[in-house]
């Protein structure tokens, strides 16, 4: 099987597929430069590949170039992200940040038609039993065990390196920002400014910004309320 988990940069898709990733069986491309599409591989393993929202590099181009049989879409609040994807250098890499965030929205919006799972970044940290029920689900089984990150970095680039070594040589990976050992909520919430009135003048205008920029993922966050059980 091969599964494709499309998000925005910064969003935490990369510590969601670093979780898809720890099945023992599997070879894993946890974090795509933006500045590549997702690969053709020739392999019978199964394999899962992260990819971001780029306006150089459309779903339909990762799609057609790896040949996914699952999609799934992360999700995470736009008001986390934008804040986090603001203070990083490759912000305006593959097209500028406030086109980033459009496109998600024309995303968000058609998740429906092109998506097989929805998965919330926030559900994914909190360890609602939903989101490794929805990955069986499709066809990629996953466990509660996989929340520590047992299988590192060395283990999954040495498995590319021994089932597909060519690959090598066509594309750069990386493993994102992922912090820890293990699936955390502690980097959920983004630092707000101590100096309450500078924080809340911020707050309003990245609000007035998102609202413009990706209204319908702003309101699906304004009015989500997360599911915490199977039965919710």
């Amino acid at each position: 099987m091969r599964l494709l988990v499309y998000g925005m940069q910064s969003s935490g898709a990369t510590a969601f597929t670093l979780f898809l990733a720890q099945r023992p069986d599997c070879l894993a491309l946890v974090d795509i430069l933006n500045n590549y599409a997702a690969p053709r591989v020739d392999t019978g393993l199964d394999m899962v590949v992260k990819a971001v929202v780029t306006t150089a590099y459309p779903l339909e181009v990762h799609r057609e170039r790896f040949r996914p049989d699952r999609t799934v879409l992360l999700l995470r609040d736009p008001r986390d992200t934008y804040r986090s994807l603001s203070t990083k250098s490759y912000r305006n890499h593959s097209g500028l940040i406030d086109e980033k965030f459009a496109l998600i929205d024309e995303v968000f919006a058609g998740r429906e038609d092109r998506f097989d799972a929805v998965v919330h970044y926030e559900d994914f940290v909190a360890r609602n039993p939903l989101v490794p029920a929805a990955m069986t689900a499709l066809g990629w089984p996953v466990d509660d065990s996989f929340y520590d990150y047992r299988r590192r970095h060395e283990e999954l680039a040495g498995a590319l390196w021994r089932h597909v070594p060519d690959l090598m040589d066509r594309i750069e990976f990386a493993f994102g920002n992922v912090q820890g050992r293990a699936v955390s909520e502690r980097f959920r919430d983004k630092p707000r400014d101590p100096d309450l009135e500078a924080q809340a003048l911020e707050a309003q205008a990245l609000e007035a910004k998102l609202e413009t920029l990706c209204p319908r993922l702003l309101t699906h966050y304004r009015q989500r309320v997360p599911n915490l059980h199977p039965s919710a």
